[in-house]
């Protein structure tokens, strides 16, 4: 699978590491599966700090506060495009250690939950009512275990 992934590491509070990289791309190739989506689809994925979410939560939701994860979906079909972006993902690396902590569990598991839960986003999921908080955690939940990181 020929998955394109653009990732700018802007933030300094975690190490993005090879091993984590691979991680990325396999969540990403399990959530393209699951929806079969080809993999010619690409994802913009950006690592950032509190204070850089936080202005663009207020921007963009109008939410003045930092939050784990904001997702860009982008509807491009331009023939000139050889690639479909999927869309732009922007993660608080802040909040990923805030919520390990919290949640006790690993870094690892809480980057690759928040990426899979803002890729089903791009892929149009939402989870705005309970009907559909339900079909959205039970795909994450299917991501989850397929990479073993449920805990």
């Amino acid at each position: 699978m020929a998955i394109t992934i653009d990732i700018d590491n802007r933030q300094d509070a975690l190490t993005i590491t090879e091993t984590s990289v691979k991680l990325i791309r396999q969540a990403i190739a399990f959530c393209y599966q699951m929806e079969n989506y080809p993999d010619h689809y690409q994802v913009s994925l950006s690592f950032v700090d509190n204070e850089e979410i936080h202005d663009l939560n207020r921007k963009y939701r109008g939410k003045d506060e930092p939050t784990d994860v904001l997702s860009f979906p982008v509807d491009s079909d331009s023939p000139e495009v050889d690639e479909k972006l999927l869309g732009d993902i922007v993660i608080s690396t802040e909040k990923i250690i805030e919520q390990t902590e919290e949640y006790g569990h690993s870094v690892n598991r809480e980057m690759i939950y928040l990426l899979v839960h803002s890729i089903l986003h791009l892929m149009g999921y939402d989870h705005k009512d309970e009907e559909n908080k339900k079909i959205m955690r039970r795909k994450e939940e299917q991501v989850m275990e397929a990479m073993n990181l449920t805990e």
